[in-house]
């Protein structure tokens, strides 16, 4: 009995153009953050009361709280930092959207520019941070995470007779 070679594949990204596409996909994503990042002059006070609030949020999104604190002033907001600040405010809108949370208590970046605009975000999200609606809003299950099942009630069954039911049955075995 003849052995057959084993031949192994090795596949490397390399300079390929489905690379290049996910590193500009990732780019765009970047740019995209770093577009909405609030400018203006941010001292650290300002930025680490945003910080602390932020660390409190992120268990609430099954995330650690461990941002770091910033030590030096900025002009600009971290595009990491925007990121989880862009992901808080998308599930308060979607809170918003379900009546869970008020108009009022959506996160606006575009007002912040300075830390007066830093200290109201962080004390809005404390707010939100005290709502249970919220915090149970976030633990149901959204409805594309929800399982597809049958439910006999919303959908039942057609009636079958046994003997179409073994006749069908046999017909599929052979």
């Amino acid at each position: 009995m003849k052995k057959e070679p084993k031949v192994e594949i090795e596949i490397e990204m390399g300079n390929s153009p489905l690379k290049a596409m996910g590193e500009g996909a990732a780019e765009a994503e970047e740019g995209m953050f770093e577009e909405m990042a609030p400018k203006g002059k941010f001292t650290p006070k300002g930025l680490n009361a945003l910080v602390v609030t932020t660390n409190k949020m992120l268990p609430l999104f099954g995330q650690e709280p461990t941002y770091p604190q910033l030590k030096e002033a900025l002009g600009q907001l971290p595009t990491d930092f925007v990121r989880i600040l862009s992901m808080f405010a998308a599930a308060v809108d979607d809170a918003i959207a379900s009546d869970v949370l008020t108009p009022d208590m959506s996160l606006d970046f575009s007002g912040v520019k300075d830390d007066t605009g830093l200290m109201m975000l962080a004390g809005k999200m404390n707010s939100i941070l005290k709502s249970m609606e919220f915090k149970r809003f976030l633990k149901e299950p959204k409805p594309e995470e929800e399982e597809m099942s049958y439910d006999e009630e919303k959908t039942p069954m057609p009636e079958m007779a046994e003997e179409a039911a073994d006749s069908l049955m046999m017909s599929r075995m052979s």
